[in-house]
Order: C-alpha cells, then structure tokens, then sequence
C-alpha cells in the first residue's frame, strides 16, 4: 500500500522497487560523475590514454542518457545489458595492450585501479535482487581488469605502487566479491523475514500485523473495508477435525483471491475471519466505490457458497462492510464493518451488511437474493 493509500499497481512497484531506486543513483547520478572525471582525465593524457578514457566516458554517458530516456520497463534490460558490454570494452582494450600494441601509463593504471574494485562494488549493490548477476558481473570485471593490467606490465609499464599491479587487483577485486555476496545473502534472508513477518503461515494471506502497518501508511483516499467471518466454523473442526479446518481456512482464502482478482488486498484478521480492503477508483465518489465494493464482496459471498471443501464440505460467509471517509484512520472503519457483520449474523447469516455513516442502524444487502 503506498502513502497515498491506494494498492500499488505493477507500474509503480517497479518505479519504488530497490533494485529500480538502486539503479537511478548508479545510471544517473554515479556514472555521469564517473564519466566527467574521465573526460578530464583525458586532458593532457596520452593519445593512447585519450582514446580508452572517451570510449569509457562515452559508455557511461550513453547509458545514462538511455536510463532517463527509456521507459521504466526497460530499466531492468538496460541494467543487466551494461556491464557485459562494459566487460567486453575493457576484454577488448586488453586484447589490443600489450607488447606492440596499446602501453598502458600510470594516468590509465591509476583510473582502473580506482574503477575497478569500486566498480565491482557498485555492481553487487546493482543486483542486490540477483546475487548470481551479481558474482558473474563482478567476475567478469575482475578477469578484464586483471587481465588487461597483465598485458600493460607485459609491456613494461612498471607502477610505484607495486611491481605485481595485476595481483593486487585480482586480490581486491575478489575480496569485494566475496564480501558483496555476503552481503547480498544477509539483504536476501532480512527482506525474507520482513515478508514472512507480514504473512499469516497457514493461507498465505497478509495477517494483522500487516493491516495495521498499512492503516498506518493509508492517507487520505476512500476506501471500502469488509470483515469476512465463515459461519459455524467451529461445526467444521468439531466435525471433521482441524486438519479439515485449516484446509477450510485454506480454500476460503483461495476463493476470496479469486473473486477479487488483484482488485483489493485480504488479510486474515485471525481465526476464521478476514478483511479485504478494496481502493476507490479515480473519480469515484462515494456511491459508486459502494455499489462496487458490494457487488465485489457479494460476489465472494456467493463464490465461497457455491465451492465444496474437503469431504465435500460446504460453507457459508457473513460479512460485514463499510466505506472510510476522507482522511479517516482505517481502523475507525474497521469498527463499523465489525459491527456490520455481528448484524450479519444476528440476521441468519451468509449475507452482506452494510454499515452506514456513524448514528444510522446498519442496513442489509440483496444481493442475488442473499439478504433476509
């Protein structure tokens, strides 16, 4: 659920998504700073120097361009197509260094001995979603860099640094690996255990605890809230044990999802109750989220009713549903839908009850003949 209370759709998960945000800083921010102090790496460089310090200002400047260019969904291709392409640059550089060929010098051995580790590092960040992109990027930059640093002192570039400058690269660039994969593996199993946290273990369904974290993020649009109870469900566990119980709890939670589509979001509330939260559209006003969220909610009703459970047990549902006005929390609505159902099941049961604004009795719904 995002600030503004809506259910996010694919489109902004994607745009407020890590790997998406990650990537902004790395393609627009670092890459552009990257490539300015290449460019004036190349003043007063060596025409050798000049020529490799372009091509690599040119890459990160054109990816960066095609970053803010390109439409979100191509963010991910982009981001998983630039560092082969930066591996083959420096693979191809190695190719043609060497003895006869193109002589390294201490500005270029300065520039990769920076970029090369750091560079390993920003991608372990890039794919903190993909630890196996990953390891394979920041290897590959590894065997690139490592070998084209060989191939220069082959050709008798000798650095002050050290007289085994491809060793020392080849050793902080692993290291670099091997701590981003560590990483990667604690970020892994942190996210997991956020969303485990969020999640009821036996239906797969969002549980309490994620309710009242997104109530607390809601903002101010309206919103339709319905409390699902499964009538005489302790007939089901008494009757046919809870093993049969819990797949009751399983196939209602299967159903709810059906019938809704992606359309709201279900939380198990606890026991054999659940809360569907179901967003107003964009323009609707408060008739029209009511007539949607009551044909949603009887259409669950009427679906939950209609399917066979285990041993050919059948059940039935009361619900109970309210609207949030604007800007109000949503537990407030919670307390009248609440009060909604227990008036579903003062009426007879497997029915929808709508609550109305706070000092008027609830009224019960018909719909497909389910009202009393």
């Amino acid at each position: 659920m995002t600030s503004g209370g809506r259910l996010p759709d694919p489109q902004a998960d994607a745009r407020h998504s890590l790997p998406e945000r990650i990537g902004r800083l790395y393609f627009r921010v670092a890459l552009p700073m990257v490539a300015a102090s290449l460019l004036v790496g190349t003043v007063g460089a060596s025409p050798a120097a000049q020529g490799v310090l372009g091509a690599l200002a040119a890459l990160a400047l054109l990816t960066s361009a095609l970053h803010v260019l390109l439409p979100t969904p191509l963010h991910d291709p982009l981001r998983r197509l630039f560092p082969p392409v930066t591996i083959a640059l420096v693979a191809v550089v190695a190719a043609l260094s060497g003895p006869g060929g193109l002589r390294g010098d201490p500005l270029l051995l300065s520039v990769v001995l920076l970029l090369g580790p750091g560079t390993v590092l920003a991608w372990t960040l890039l794919f903190m979603d993909d630890a196996r992109m990953g390891r394979l990027t920041g290897l590959g930059l590894t065997a690139s860099a490592t070998l084209l640093l060989w191939r220069w002192q082959q050709a008798g570039l000798q650095p002050t640094l050290t007289g085994n400058t491809p060793l020392l690269m080849l050793v902080a660039c692993l290291t670099v690996v091997l701590y981003g994969a560590a990483f990667t593996e604690i970020n892994r199993r942190f996210v997991a255990g956020e969303r485990e946290r969020r999640r009821d273990p036996l239906t797969g369904l969002l549980n309490r605890r994620a309710f009242d974290e997104d109530g607390r993020a809601s903002g101010p649009d309206r919103w339709a809230l319905a409390v699902l109870d499964i009538d005489h469900f302790k007939r089901v566990n008494d009757t046919h044990g809870h093993t049969a119980g819990d797949r009751v709890l399983r196939g209602v939670a299967d159903a709810i999802m059906d019938v809704l589509a992606g359309r709201g979001q279900v939380y198990r509330w606890g026991g054999e109750e659940f809360v569907v939260l179901l967003p107003g559209l964009p323009g609707s006003d408060h008739t029209d989220l009511t007539v949607q969220a009551a044909e949603l909610i009887e259409s669950v009703r009427a679906e939950v009713a209609r399917r066979a459970f285990t041993g050919g047990q059948r059940v039935t549902l009361s619900a109970g549903l309210s609207l949030s006005a604007a800007g109000e929390p949503l537990q407030a609505a919670f307390e009248r839908a609440d009060s909604a159902l227990r008036r579903a099941k003062t009426s007879g049961r497997d029915r929808v009850v709508l609550a109305p604004p706070p000092g008027r009795p609830p009224a019960p719904l018909d719909f497909c003949g389910c009202g009393p």
